[in-house]
């Protein structure tokens, strides 16, 4: 007899093959899914780079897409302490104080973009952790005892989903970016790479110095990579700012 699990896991499959229409099941079709299961109004998965920071993978809607990228941009929030620890972080009401404390910059930020509450699930199998899966709703709200199980069983769906796309021949369509936002990282990372050499330091530290100037600018961080790659830009450790402009 199926254990409980198994029924969940079950139900879970599915759901993601029914979103999937005949096709093979793609981040996408987990997204979608996830996001009817756990009564969430958009879902996002997001992988690791390597680098500290994640790429965006799919995103249900702008909405779901934006708080992908103020995690990107701001080095905090729910993706990024699951990402971090490899555990559930669970946002309840992004107006509450204690949150607002826990992360003071994307909050806010998450709230003027249309998301009141934010759950994030890492998507990991003991040792192997590669990205996130991000649920949001635009009211503040506790997840229920079922829907948690269920969020967490989408994760490992998710997981699963992932290793199998990554053992496809290079070609395969199955996984596409949100929208532009694939060009735009491919960007960041070309200039995570640039600063690196001209810090001296570690890819973790070129990105770190590239989201705190995108933060003073009040920028995006692709908006500071283009000026890098485009030479405008240079970041140098005799800078007591560790940067300057090239003239």
């Amino acid at each position: 007899m199926a254990t409980k699990g198994g029924d969940r896991a079950a139900r879970a499959w599915a759901l993601i093959t029914g979103c999937a229409a005949g096709r093979p099941v793609a981040a996408e079709h987990v997204c979608w899914a996830a996001g009817k299961a756990v009564g969430a109004d958009g879902a996002a998965l997001s992988l690791s780079t390597g680098t500290g920071a994640q790429a965006l993978v799919f995103a249900t809607d702008e909405i779901a897409a934006g708080v992908e990228e103020l995690q990107f941009s701001l080095g905090e929030g729910p993706g990024v302490d699951a990402w971090t620890y490899g555990g559930a972080s669970l946002a309840e009401d992004l107006e509450s104080a204690d949150t607002a404390a826990r992360w003071p910059f994307f909050a806010p930020a998450a709230v003027a973009a249309g998301a009141c509450a934010v759950f994030a699930f890492p998507l990991q199998a003991g040792a192997i952790r590669l990205g996130t899966l991000d649920l949001y709703r635009a009211k503040a709200g506790l997840l229920s005892t079922e829907q948690l199980a269920d969020a967490l069983t989408f994760a490992d769906a998710a997981l699963e989903v992932m290793l199998h796309s990554a053992h496809r021949g290079p070609g395969s369509s199955e996984v596409q970016p949100f929208g532009e936002l694939g060009e735009m990282r491919a960007e960041v990372y070309q200039a995570i790479g640039m600063v690196a050499v001209q810090l001296d330091a570690g890819l973790d530290v070129a990105f770190v110095r590239l989201r705190a100037r995108a933060f003073t600018d009040g920028v995006e961080v692709a908006d500071i990579a283009r000026r890098v790659l485009s030479r405008d830009l240079r970041f140098g450790p005799e800078d007591p700012a560790g940067f300057h402009a090239d003239t």
